[in-house]
């Protein structure tokens, strides 16, 4: 019989006793089990873990392969007794089954170790023993629903604090450009974390979307992972997009903030004087986080057609834009609601359907607007 032994520390909390040890990746693939929730024939077999979602574990596997790769929080598990060999106050000796520890939060972490072709990676281990499934169902229900999540803005102004000059970094800086430069369509209007209540939009809403237009959410470990070990100069040109999606993503290779900020401008400017009435008007939902996802969906579909112009400049967009002076005074939350992506979607509706009526910018996702 072969057996592993774990060197734990006893946990005491309300719910009861359980054990916190380190474990190899390899020793707790192989000795593991997801009782998953899944569909039989006629009915659904109750189970913990939700299944997988393999975009999510191909972004772990993608995260591992870094160099800043790491899980301080533990992997949550349930141990039979009947695999249990031995116990002692501080040493637990199992048995290695492929089913000794049964996964009761973090099996997406632990899928993205599939054909890891890494060196000894070590991971955090809270077990339960004989535990029942209520109880297990709890647990992960608990995790994955009550715990307080970290607030997007101070996410968002972390990126300030980070030595390397990542593409979020970048847009994070952009956007505080945009609330501080006094000649920005955008002046002390944008919420910043610690700087009271002030503004219409937070800075992560405003940076998000920036974000979008400069690199495939998909590449962000690898792209930070060469800044870290300086291979950028070499490697990011291997990292080829389309300008027409990733319009950004060239000025910040070549670390032209400046650039991206005066097309950003340009497009501003012009849809201030073009919306006269709602343009920081407080009863409108423009410049709030509806309206701007609407105004953000629209400067893509200028993309390809200033591209193809060549130009991006203030005289681009007001010539192109003129058209939407028609809803200039109507952009109220009685109109559209005051939130959610069903009032940006009606919004940005009325954008296009605006242009459309005066023959200007016609696309296939305009045709496919509903």
């Amino acid at each position: 019989m072969n057996t592993i032994d774990l060197h734990t520390l006893t946990v005491e909390q309300p719910i009861g006793k359980f054990y916190v040890t380190k474990i190899s990746y390899s020793d707790l693939w192989v000795m593991s089990k997801v009782d998953r929730r899944h569909i039989t024939e006629d009915d659904e077999v109750l189970g913990i873990q939700r299944e997988l979602k393999n975009d999510k574990v191909n972004q772990i596997k993608k995260y591992l392969t870094t160099v800043f790769a790491t899980f301080p929080n533990s992997i949550i598990v349930n141990v039979s007794s009947s695999n249990i060999a031995n116990q002692t106050d501080d040493v637990l000796t199992l048995k290695v089954n492929d089913d000794t520890f049964t996964i009761i939060d973090g099996q997406h972490r632990l899928a993205g170790f599939d054909n890891y072709k890494g060196g000894n990676f070590e991971l955090v281990l809270s077990i339960f023993i004989d535990m029942d499934i209520s109880q297990q169902a709890d647990i992960f229900s608990t995790i994955n629903s009550e715990q307080t999540k970290v607030d997007p803005s101070l996410n968002v102004n972390l990126e300030l604090d980070s030595k390397y000059y990542t593409p979020r970094k970048m847009m994070v800086e952009i956007a505080q450009s945009f609330n501080y430069a006094k000649e920005s369509p955008w002046f002390n209007s944008i919420k910043m974390l610690g700087g009271g209540k002030g503004g219409f939009i937070s800075l992560s809403s405003f940076a998000r979307p920036l974000f979008g237009l400069t690199y495939r959410e998909s590449d962000w470990y690898i792209i930070k992972n060469r800044l870290i070990t300086g291979e950028e100069n070499n490697s990011f040109n291997e990292i080829s997009y389309d300008a027409s999606k990733y319009l950004f993503w060239d000025f910040y290779k070549h670390r032209d903030s400046a650039s991206v900020y005066k097309i950003l401008n340009n497009f501003f400017s012009a849809l201030k004087d073009i919306f006269q009435i709602d343009w920081m008007n407080e009863k409108s939902i423009l410049n709030k986080t509806t309206g701007y996802n609407a105004m953000m969906r629209l400067f893509k579909e200028f993309i390809p057609v200033g591209l193809d112009e060549k130009r991006f400049t203030y005289d681009f967009f007001i010539e192109k834009m003129t058209p939407l002076s028609k809803l200039d005074g109507s952009i109220r939350s009685e109109n559209y609601g005051s939130s959610g992506l069903y009032s940006t979607n009606q919004l940005y509706k009325d954008f296009i359907d605006a242009l459309a009526g005066a023959g200007i910018l016609l696309s296939k996702e305009q045709e496919n607007v509903s």
